[in-house]
């Protein structure tokens, strides 16, 4: 069974910004490993931390708050070294994912008659579809469509859970009622799971924060580097929708001169 954690950064509302989500990815044996040693981390760091979140990092508020003894040193270390941690895990087997749009420029072209998917819809089909596909053509061994699955998990109050599990849901009762396989049957469970108690989430989180923080930050930022730092070290697939990304695959309704 391979499992994905899912966490975004930004708020689609905004008119500014970018929206990301991305998944961390592994098997069964290797959660179970991660988030022992995830929790040693955690728990060996000074201050001791009962979980990641890099909102509150950055902020050095609730579990991060300075009356605990954090500073911004500390805190930001504890992140940087569950990101060293895993870039020494199987590189075949662990894999990240993430999809980021640029909200002023996906507003500015769909004011300009551009055919554009709402962006929770397409960081859920260049993320979290795209597992799917890594899953049945690049993951080592062979995937037996009957018995393999797959388990989703995002962070509770996500947007992206309900129409991801929608558009499974729909697939996979088209792909019975027309008497055919989907890859869509790979999937066993779409779940909400409580990002403080779940590592991979907290995974999740720090990558889409360091990507959000990449895009709309300038060098010299704390954190500006962490995304390049975790494409180096992990595999992944990723996609970021700038405005001439967006203008080069979709297609206006209406040419203006």
């Amino acid at each position: 069974m391979l499992r994905a954690y899912l966490d975004s950064s930004g708020k689609r509302e905004r008119k500014h910004g970018y929206l990301t989500l991305a998944a961390v990815v592994a098997n069964d044996e290797m959660w179970a490993e991660f988030d022992t040693a995830w929790k040693k981390i955690l728990e060996e760091h000074v201050p001791k931390a009962s979980y990641i979140h890099m909102r509150e990092i950055l902020r050095l508020k609730d579990g991060f708050d300075s009356a605990l003894g954090w500073d911004s040193k500390s805190a930001f270390d504890v992140a940087t070294k569950c990101v060293a941690y895993m870039s020494h895990l199987d590189k075949k087997r662990f894999h990240i994912f993430y999809c980021s749009v640029d909200l002023f420029a996906w507003r500015k072209l769909r004011a300009e008659t551009y055919e554009l998917p709402d962006p929770v819809d397409m960081c859920n089909k260049y993320c979290s579809e795209t597992v799917v596909g890594w899953y049945l053509n690049s993951y080592p061994g062979v995937i037996d469509t009957s018995t393999d699955n797959l388990k989703y998990f995002f962070d509770r109050s996500e947007p992206f859970k309900k129409p991801f599990e929608d558009k499974w849901n729909y697939e996979k009762n088209w792909a019975e009622e027309i008497g055919e396989q989907s890859c869509w049957h790979l999937i066993d469970d779409v779940s909400a799971v409580d990002m403080k108690k779940t590592p991979g989430i907290q995974a999740a989180d720090i990558i889409a924060w360091g990507v959000n923080r990449e895009v709309t930050q300038k060098d010299g930022k704390l954190g500006f580097h962490l995304a390049e730092v975790i494409r180096q070290v992990i595999p992944s697939h990723h996609i970021v929708w700038d405005e001439a990304k967006m203008r080069g695959q979709y297609k206006p309704l209406i040419y203006l001169p």
